[in-house]
């Protein structure tokens, strides 16, 4: 059960991590360390009311975004 939960998460989160991106997060980790932390904080607040409705739109329609989008435009 867990799994079937966590497991598209685990792989779309997975999905871009290739060579390229590695050596660039090692890279900007050991130049900027803990530095800007605070913008994974501020991104977190700025998405989560984004996500709620694109949710919130999903469970009414019955639809993904990109369908509603599709339709819309």
């Amino acid at each position: 059960m867990l799994l079937s939960v966590i497991g598209p998460g685990v792989i779309t989160g997975n999905t871009d991590n290739d060579a390229t991106g590695v050596t660039g997060y090692a890279l900007a980790g050991s130049q900027f360390g803990y530095d800007l932390l605070w913008v994974l904080l501020v991104t977190a607040i700025c998405l989560w009311p984004i996500m709620e409705m694109v949710a919130r739109m999903g469970v009414v329609t019955g639809k993904g975004l990109s369908d509603l989008i599709r339709e819309r435009f």
